[in-house]
This record gives structure tokens, sequence and C-alpha cells, in this order.
């Protein structure tokens, strides 16, 4: 069996636990609807997710079921039930370990944070591999923030001239050159204007700064983001892994998914120690959303 057969056979069972979320789910079931025993089952299927079928299966219930709070008037035991609980205590239980509040708060703060959505089959090109063959987007909010930061216009991977390998690094060089002596950098962030400018009409405006501000010199621009809401890509490996991780979202994820991208400002949050020639390295590239209605 190639690769490829393995693939699409995990797809076939991601299909089946998407269509049967309301229902009971057995490993079991599910390793004989492939062609592995359960164990075998168990072991392909977290080397090509990530995820056990459980932890998956609960994440998409409860991120169902946080929709669910948002956008229907419906009860909490109405929802437990759509949502394959058997009783609204085990629901609001489950939902507390994972979102860290309850039902009832979720729906009366409004705003949509760590909903999983449904994993999605992603063929690493010949540049750039994948360490998972499938993909999990992430819906968060965040609110409005200030940034002291180096910045400067650049034109994008999908401009006809792009440059912002080279001007990217280069901030981000001039920031780390002026970040205080002794001074801990913490979490890198790199924000991306994609708003139309009349005068910079096909580039965008790049600012990179570090989360501890404190550190950074005082005659720093300062860039306000908005509250948005974002999809957020895991991206692990080489800094050439962004490029590709975005691409497959916005010609694969997004047309498929119930939202929009918007003009607005994109995040590129770092682990504090990002490497970017190291293929262990991890980020997340978050992007503005708004639901499709």
């Amino acid at each position: 069996m190639t690769n490829q057969d393995k693939l699409n056979r995990i797809e076939k069972v991601l299909d089946y636990i998407h269509d049967h979320l309301d229902e009971t789910i057995h490993v079991a079931e599910l390793a004989e609807k492939s062609c592995w025993s359960r164990w075998q089952f168990q072991r392909v299927f977290g080397e090509a997710t990530g995820l056990t079928v459980a932890q998956y299966t609960r994440e998409l219930r409860l991120s169902h079921a946080a929709e669910l709070l948002l956008s229907s008037q419906q009860r909490h035991l109405d929802i437990a039930m759509q949502c394959g609980f058997d009783s609204e205590i085990s629901f609001s239980r489950a939902f507390k370990q994972m979102f860290h509040t309850t039902p009832r708060d979720y729906r009366q703060r409004g705003i949509r944070q760590g909903l999983r959505t449904p994993l999605q089959y992603r063929q690493a090109n010949h540049r750039v591999e994948a360490p998972k063959a499938f993909t999990q987007i992430r819906i968060e909010n965040r609110g409005s923030f200030q940034l002291k930061a180096q910045c400067d216009w650049i034109y994008g991977p999908f401009s006809n001239q792009p440059d912002f390998q080279h001007k990217v690094r280069e901030l981000w060089r001039k920031v780390d050159s002026e970040v205080a002596e002794g001074n801990p950098k913490g979490q890198p962030i790199g924000v991306i204007n994609t708003q139309f400018c009349a005068k910079h009409p096909e580039q965008m405006h790049y600012w990179a700064s570090y989360a501890e501000q404190t550190m950074l010199p005082d005659n720093y621009p300062t860039l306000t983001v908005p509250a948005q809401e974002y999809a957020v890509i895991p991206v692990h490996g080489k800094v050439q892994a962004i490029e590709e991780a975005v691409r497959w979202f916005l010609f694969y994820w997004l047309p498929d998914s119930d939202y929009n991208g918007v003009s607005g400002f994109e995040l590129e949050m770092y682990q504090s120690h990002y490497d970017p020639a190291d293929p262990s390295s991890y980020m997340e590239y978050w992007l503005p959303i708004t639901p499709r209605k």
C-alpha cells in the first residue's frame, strides 16, 4: 500500500467521523472501516494527524457546541444532546476543560475562541515537507492591542516582484540589534497590514516586534491592532514552510470553509527561541476572517 493510499483511507475515516459526531463513535468500528487492526489504526491515525481519535472527536463536538451557543438560542441540554453528550452535566464538564469557561459564560461573552475545525489533508510540495499529513485550523478572537515596532513596506509572496524575505529579515536584524542588552526577548510578533494604501498600492506594511515591549527603544513607531477574529494556521519547520502553509490555507481551506478572508492585520506568532533554519521550529500564522452569512 502506498503512502497516498493510507492517507486516502484516513480521509474516509475522517469523513465518517464528521458525519456521525452526534453518535457514539468507537475506535474498533473505525478500524473495521479501514484496512488496519485497532492498534494499527490508532498508530496510523496518530502519526497522520497528531491526535487520538477520542481527542479529535471530543474537540470537534465541543467546537460545534460552542458555535451553537453563539449562533442559536437553543438550551444547553439540547446542544449537549445534539453534540453527542448524554447529559448537560457531562457536557458542561467537558466544555470547561477545553475552553476554561462554562457554556453560559461562553455564550454571554459572544466571541469565538479556541474553536477547532475538521482536519484537512495537506499535500506537501517538493520544497517543504509537512510533519503531519493533516492540518487543523483553530478559530480565535483577539482583542485590540498596541506594539512598538520597526516597520517597512514590502512586496508579498504573491507579488510580481516579491522582496519580503530580504526586507523582513533586515527588519528583524535591526530590532534584535536594538534590544537592550541583557533583556529577554520574549515572543517575536510580526504584523502585516494588508489594507489598501493609495501611496503603496502593491505593497503591505510589515511590523517586527516582541511581546515584551519594555525592552524596545521608546522612539519606535507604535501600531494599534484592532480586535479581530482569526483563523490560526499551525506551521512546523523552517521559515520556508510559512509561505506554503498560507498558500494551502488560501487556495484549499478557506474556499471550502464557513468563513471569508478580510483585509486587515495578519499576525505571525513565533516561539520565543524561533530559529528560521531549524526544521523543528514552530509558529502560528493568524489570518483575519469573518463568518459567512
